[in-house]
């Protein structure tokens, strides 16, 4: 066998480990940027800042439009243009991740309720760290997501006794 053979197996095999991890990533890559785009899994993303005690960044105005559909980034950003500087009223004064003012997210869970190619619903089950307490049921935010240009967003939130919807929608309306 030629030396020059001998000495070439190395490279050999190096372009051919190569050559299987691009193909490994490739044949990766489309399950998991679906994964990633789950109504699931964005979620899941929001969910797991909250628990670790993270604002809920996924609602400031540079973010928003990650997550929301046009029609409701619209209607946030209406809201967003009749706040004045001057009383710095908003139209919400609690947090909506986890539907609270002052408990502290403790762990989610998540049940989808439906979904369809262009809708889903989901719900996420809210449970607060000890010794906190909310009175009642557990609390359940409710998130309607649709389908826009090829990605979830969200089209809507809920409880059973709010709507962001709602609240914009009676925000520009009293301002």
């Amino acid at each position: 066998m030629p030396s020059s053979f001998n000495a070439s197996r190395p490279a050999i095999a190096a372009a051919i480990c190569a050559c299987l991890a691009a193909l490994l990533l490739l044949v990766g890559l489309p399950s998991a940027q679906a994964a990633e785009a789950s109504p699931a899994n964005m979620l899941k993303g929001i969910y797991r800042e909250a628990v670790k005690g993270t604002t809920s960044g996924w609602l400031e105005p540079e973010r928003r439009s990650t997550y929301l559909s046009r029609s409701l980034l619209e209607l946030w950003a209406k809201s967003d243009a009749k706040k004045t500087p001057q009383d710095g009223a908003e139209p919400f004064d609690f947090d909506l991740t986890t539907d609270t003012n002052a408990l502290e997210l403790a762990g989610f869970e998540i049940k989808v309720e439906r979904e369809r190619p262009n809708a889903a619903v989901l719900a996420v089950k809210l449970n607060y760290r000890k010794p906190y307490y909310r009175p009642g049921p557990p609390a359940v935010v409710t998130y309607d997501f649709i389908r826009e240009d090829g990605r979830w967003r969200i089209d809507n939130f809920r409880t059973r006794t709010w709507s962001v919807r709602d609240m914009l929608s009676d925000w520009l309306k009293a301002s």
